[in-house]
């Protein structure tokens, strides 16, 4: 089972003056156990496309299913639907609320029916999930630091035991810390068997951690595939706001004239097929 987009569109203030289309025709799959980055500048329609995928916007036009289950405007179906499905926003302020990171994280699983012992069994695996120690069980989420409130609203999400996580921007703000430590959370949530589907303007982050990736530009899906074929889409074609780092050309370049077996962004990965190609041609 998977969650399938199929030539969804959607306008905003659809028959006013003020009229935008944020999306046009956008098609893919994504599957669990894999982390599939949907790339593309400002404006590009990325968080239009995350709102629809938990029913926060029902399809104009085109269809989004979750498991075979069609987000449509019933109640009872969007229930089901975000509770396989959970979204979290790029500021963890937009989304937490309550007095303590207990209460926050408790609350998903408590309004799915979760009580007593095994809402507890929830909250601690969800924490544990995402590194927080059992000490901050009391704290006031409102005082912790930006990295600690992002646990915090991922937290809250994975207690709800959901299939598919969406998550847009999660490494805003984060530091060279912080980010090594989510980028291993979501490689973790993907092996675990959750679909990961992580929304972001930044190729270089999405081309190390990702299984597929998604670019959109101007609303319209570019391209959708490995990192290794977005690489050399975008090697011959100018996609708005996105450019390859330069050690992703120059390996780009040393596949092509078989020096190295594949693209990669690591520079130490690099070296090493560079050294067994130098090896290989002394022999």
């Amino acid at each position: 089972m998977s969650l399938c987009v199929n030539d969804l569109s959607f306008t905003y203030n659809k028959g006013l003056p003020t009229e935008a289309e944020a999306l046009h025709h956008i098609s893919f799959t994504a599957e669990k156990g894999e982390i599939l980055s949907v790339v593309g500048h400002t404006g590009s329609g990325k968080s239009t496309l995350a709102m629809h995928l938990n029913g926060l916007l029902i399809p104009q036009a085109g269809e989004v299913s979750v498991d075979g289950r069609k987000i449509e405007n019933d109640p009872e179906n969007l229930r089901k639907v975000r509770q396989m499905v959970g979204l979290v926003f790029q500021y963890p302020e937009q989304q937490i609320f309550a007095e303590t990171v207990r209460e926050e994280i408790a609350f998903g699983p408590y309004n799915w029916g979760t009580r007593g012992g095994m809402l507890e069994e929830k909250v601690a695996f969800a924490m544990d999930a995402v590194g927080l120690d059992p000490s901050y069980i009391s704290a006031n989420p409102f005082m912790l630091s930006g990295g600690e409130k992002r646990r915090v609203a991922i937290a809250s999400v994975l207690s709800s035991d959901p299939d598919y996580l969406i998550l847009d921007e999660p490494t805003a703000g984060l530091d060279f810390s912080g980010l090594r430590e989510l980028t291993a959370l979501l490689r973790s949530m993907a092996d675990r068997g959750i679909c990961v589907i992580h929304i972001t303007h930044d190729l270089e982050l999405a081309l190390n951690i990702s299984d597929k990736i998604l670019v959109i530009s101007e609303g319209t899906a570019t391209c959708c595939g490995t990192p290794s074929r977005i690489v050399e889409m975008l090697m011959g074609t100018d996609v708005r706001g996105l450019v390859l780092p330069d050690i992703l050309f120059l390996s780009y370049e040393l596949k092509n004239i078989g020096v190295t077996e594949h693209i990669t962004s690591d520079p130490d990965e690099m070296a090493e097929m560079i050294r067994k190609a130098r090896s290989r041609c002394r022999c």
